[in-house]
């Protein structure tokens, strides 16, 4: 038996793991865990509504995001919903990755269920479909008018 062979058959045995170096080796496993709802609010009775008609009600005027859904099925594949203190605003699945990301960070997930995030909404051009389409950023604390009141663009949606 050539030396190559003897490591393979030598290593082919399990080694014996003890319990504790058994948890060590899948502590990362429970971060891939739900624990329950991601995001705190209820959104019972609150309207939707389509992300184009937002953006001609109040252009990219700063909302406030309290949580993000990705829906599995509206008929045409997945979409995304951006839940606002007062409705649900729906996006297309132009906007997947983006929601995925912010549902996947923890530390976004967090300052959202707490105080909320800043947004706007954004239109584009849908080249592959000849038509307008609709995204979200999130705004910069110094793009946040210091004199936002109760009555601004994102406590009405």
């Amino acid at each position: 038996m050539n030396a190559e062979n003897k490591n393979i058959k030598e290593n082919t045995a399990p080694a014996a793991v003890t319990e504790a170096e058994e948890d060590d080796d899948f502590d990362f496993a429970e971060s891939f865990n739900r624990k329950g709802r991601l995001f705190t609010i209820d959104t019972e009775g609150m309207e939707g509504h389509k992300a184009s008609e937002v953006y001609k009600a109040v252009g990219s005027d700063p909302l406030i995001m309290k949580a993000i859904f990705i829906n599995k099925d509206t008929g045409y594949g997945e979409s995304v919903s951006v839940v606002t203190p007062n409705s649900v605003i729906y996006f297309s699945k132009a906007n997947l990755e983006a929601a995925h990301s912010i549902r996947d960070n923890q530390k976004a997930v967090d300052k959202i269920n707490e105080k909320g995030a800043f947004f706007r909404i954004t239109e584009f051009e849908a080249k592959k479909y000849k038509k307008k389409g609709y995204s979200f950023e999130f705004l910069k604390k110094s793009e946040i008018p210091e004199e936002f009141e109760e009555d601004a663009a994102c406590f009405k949606w």
